[in-house]
């Protein structure tokens, strides 16, 4: 395993140029740049995607079904007024109105701002294989000087020029992040 330093640039043009920066004191053989896709499009699931469900979803399910039971209780007692034809349809759509607010309900409210991503933003990445210790804070300071929005440390497979065994969907161990 080698060790790694990655920053995450908007552009190929900006990650171009730190790249041309470090050649003084990194070997271009050491130096990998690509493009990180935006979560949930890596195609790493059989199905596409990076994985079975969207973790933003976590909680919709079981709030959806609750809220549904009870819009279905609640159109049920209302069109049981109107016999029993109207209670079925006041059910339904008291159901289906019940799940969709339900799904909705409190998504994206477990949040912490100040906790660090569990997934890799999506990027221009320039990666480099630290072959000297002394060259890393190095590294790390030309890539923040440049404007990476973030730098991160690994552990990889180094090969050819390239991190042959990025992970997109692990979460990235962050050094430094500059980004809003």
């Amino acid at each position: 395993m080698q060790r790694i330093i990655a920053g995450r640039f908007e552009t190929k043009a900006q990650a171009d140029a730190v790249s041309e920066s470090m050649t003084a004191y990194v070997a271009p053989k050491d130096i990998c740049i690509f493009f990180n896709n935006p979560p949930g499009q890596h195609d790493i699931s059989e199905y596409g995607g990076d994985g079975d469900e969207d973790p933003d979803s976590a909680g919709a399910a079981p709030s959806a079904v609750n809220t549904a039971l009870a819009g279905a209780m609640a159109g049920a007692a209302l069109g049981a007024i109107g016999g029993p034809t109207f209670a079925l349809a006041g059910a339904a759509v008291g159901a289906y109105t019940g799940s969709f607010a339900g799904a909705l309900d409190h998504l994206g409210e477990d949040e912490d701002p100040k906790a660090p991503p569990d997934r890799r933003a999506s990027g221009v990445i320039l990666s480099v294989r630290i072959a000297a210790p002394s060259d890393e804070s190095r590294v790390i300071d030309a890539l923040v000087a440049h404007g990476a929005l973030d730098v991160e440390r690994a552990q990889g497979e180094w090969a050819d020029g390239n991190w042959t065994d990025f992970d997109a969907a692990a979460p990235p161990r962050l050094v430094k992040t500059t980004a809003n």
